[in-house]
């Protein structure tokens, strides 16, 4: 294969000014004073460098602030290093943030023939794709319709549409897989392998470890703009997790400084976290007000915890797993703003989530939650089996089946002559 991308020594700073005179008589009595506002130089990126062929996707991982959008967008184009260079081969795509490029004023299908007319395609090709691209925003119904009027789904589903569909050699996407409902991002899951299957090239940050997983061949982990490894994905997620408890274990001594720290002993499993936010108490139920840790497979069940905040916090995330003994998730949801969910937080609450059907194979398993900023820069408190959760067979087992998912396979046989 050969090389399509090529990033050599690159560093990127920008010049942060300190607030400014307000009127043009501060201006004056400032300059007279010689207190000139040179401000300072912040470095986002520090000397980074890495290459890719074609056919190979990459990801980049990093806590919020690490590099990575500034990353993208001078791989995409948008701006250029302070040192160092980067060399690409071949049309580049993104989506680095929703909508952009869009004219609010115009509709969904006067943005979309001014997008590929700049992306490079004809008139005629940008209509023989137009239909396409409608279908799989899914926006037959509000194409015609200025995209002022559009919600951030509308919006994230036709900017992903367009760009893909534009047929880029590189395609470069900062987050934009965490908008849309879940038939969408697997729909776009499903489209970017096919894109990688047909050796283009992509390149992706996301805080789901699990498309991280799925999706790329290597894995650049960024700390501080600095590179900190390039390497196969597991062993960059590894890296990744350890930067997180690193950062936690720093937090939480700046949070309690010489004061003794909550104790994180447990009976069960492995707790982690600065405690500024706790999850005092995890409860599992099959029927309203009776505890368990032994239900059905096929039967509803609630999952309730209790959480206090410890200092003043305004909003904080929420992930609820559920992980069998070998540890392959289950299921897994995340609340990226419990305000934005619940409104505003009280100091103590409980949270309730209830699963209709539980359509697990019988066996052990745990649930696994956790507390966050809404940055993810480090972790409130994180339960990782501490709370157990039986899983009993409803009726006559079936033999010869294995896995997670609870199906019941029905077997037919026919002969030929």
């Amino acid at each position: 294969m050969s090389e399509i991308l090529r990033v050599e020594n690159v560093s990127k700073q920008f010049h942060v000014k300190s607030s400014r005179p307000s009127t043009l008589m501060h201006t004056f009595f400032h300059y007279l004073r010689g207190l000139h506002n040179h401000g300072r130089y912040f470095s986002a990126l520090h000397d980074i460098s890495f290459s890719l062929e074609h056919g190979q996707t990459l990801g980049i991982i990093g806590h919020n602030g690490a590099g990575k959008s500034t990353l993208l967008r001078l791989l995409s184009g948008i701006g250029r290093p302070t040192s160092g260079r980067i060399i690409r081969k071949g049309v580049s795509g993104s989506l680095l943030e929703l909508g952009t490029g869009f004219h609010k004023d115009l509709t969904g299908r006067e943005n979309l023939k001014i997008g590929g007319i700049l992306s490079g395609l004809s008139k005629r090709q940008v209509m023989d794709k137009e239909h396409e691209i409608i279908a799989f925003a899914e926006l037959e119904d509000f194409i015609d319709q200025p995209v002022r009027t559009y919600s951030s789904g509308m919006y994230m589903r036709l900017a992903f549409a367009a760009t893909i569909h534009f047929e880029p050699d590189i395609l470069i996407i900062d987050e934009v897989l965490a908008v849309g409902d879940s038939n969408f991002r697997r729909k776009c899951i499903e489209w970017l392998t096919s894109f990688r299957k047909k050796g283009k090239t992509l390149i992706l940050t996301s805080h789901d470890s699990e498309q991280i997983s799925i999706l790329c061949n290597e894995v650049l982990v960024l700390e501080e703009g600095r590179m900190v490894m390039l390497g196969e994905p597991d062993t960059a997620i590894k890296c990744y997790n350890d930067l997180m408890r690193q950062r936690t274990e720093k937090r939480a001594a700046q949070v309690f400084g010489e004061t003794v720290r909550p104790s994180f002993a447990v009976e069960y499993g492995y707790r982690t976290g600065t405690q500024e936010a706790t999850v005092s108490a995890v409860y599992i139920y099959r029927t309203k007000g009776k505890t368990t840790d032994a239900v059905y497979n096929g039967e509803n069940l609630t999952i309730e915890l209790e959480y206090n905040i410890t200092v003043s916090l305004t909003d904080m995330a929420l992930t609820l797993g559920i992980y069998n003994e070998t540890n392959v998730k289950c299921f897994e949801t995340c609340i990226t703003s419990m305000n934005a969910y619940f409104g505003p937080l009280s100091r103590c609450g409980s949270i309730s989530c209830y699963l209709p059907e539980l359509p697990l194979l019988p066996g052990l398993y745990y649930v696994n939650v956790g507390l966050y900023p809404i940055s993810w820069d480090y972790v409130y408190d994180y339960h990782w089996e501490m709370h157990a959760l039986h899983v009993l067979s409803k009726g006559t087992a079936v033999s010869g089946v294995s896995g997670v998912v609870n199906l019941n396979p029905v077997w037919s046989f026919s002969k030929r002559d």
